[in-house]
């Protein structure tokens, strides 16, 4: 289920300016409401996720990085200065137990902290809208809103894959049929042969800090772009609530249909 959170900006204790990497700060976020709300949910969301039977844990919820009404880029002060008042953030949940009622009762009327030692926003949750159910066609066009990341292992070192290169189809398949393993509790039966991700014109690459600021920082690079999916309906809905790709918790992952934005 798609979510659309409405913030407003209170500039009066922190100001309007955010660190070019939140992500990971949005991720603190959605763990520390569910913590307030239900400390078993979280623990087990947080440290199991579901699991599947190698033992791989996975966490079923995706997001979108915050969409300003205006801002600009300062290059020197690494720093997003919102200009607007609003900012709108998408959140998918796929586990059952995030009815409607349960995500608008979490975020409704909050106010959280977004940010870093040297820039930090508070905001104020306006409204909570649960989005319509997306009628899924076997092709279709998506945008990502948030960067996609897939990565090659070769001993200790890393290849992050671009789209459009020789295995990265297949590895976004393989991530959408360990989520509805995951998720079902059982193996995909169906046909997934025609499964093919076109990308439609130029990515962008993004390098994402992750905790930044502690001994824990890390970089990952993921892609920003346009592009058709035909796939079964089953794992467009696993892709579009749950994401794409690796880290999706993380703030990666997270697609939009194109004509729904």
């Amino acid at each position: 289920m798609r979510f659309k959170l409405t913030l407003a900006i209170d500039r009066e204790k922190y100001g309007d300016c955010l660190p070019v990497n939140y992500q990971y700060e949005q991720s603190a976020v959605i763990y520390k409401l569910l913590a307030s709300a239900d400390k078993k949910y979280s623990a087990w969301l947080h440290d199991n996720g579901f699991q599947l039977e190698n033992g791989k844990r996975l966490k079923l919820f995706c997001y979108s990085r915050f969409k300003f009404e205006s801002y600009r880029i300062l290059p020197k002060a690494r720093c997003i200065n919102i200009v607007g008042d609003h900012v709108e953030w998408l959140i998918g949940f796929l586990p059952e137990k995030s009815t409607s009622e349960f995500v608008q009762g979490l975020f409704a009327n909050q106010k959280f902290v977004i940010g870093n030692s040297d820039y930090k926003v508070l905001f104020s949750v306006l409204k909570v809208e649960a989005l319509p159910p997306v009628d899924f066609q076997r092709v279709m066009q998506f945008v990502t809103l948030s960067p996609v990341c897939i990565r090659e292992r070769e001993g200790h070192q890393i290849q992050y894959q671009m789209p459009g290169s020789e295995h990265y189809n297949q590895a976004i398949l393989n991530g959408l049929l360990s989520r509805y393993e995951a998720y079902y509790g059982k193996s995909y039966d169906g046909d997934a042969s025609e499964f093919c991700l076109d990308l439609q014109g130029h990515s962008k690459s993004v390098l994402v800090t992750i905790k930044a600021g502690t001994p824990q920082q890390t970089k990952v690079r993921g892609f920003m772009y346009h592009f058709k999916l035909a796939a079964p309906v089953e794992l467009l809905h696993i892709a579009f609530e749950g994401g794409i790709g690796e880290e999706c918790s993380q703030g990666f992952g997270c697609i939009g249909v194109d004509d729904l934005l």
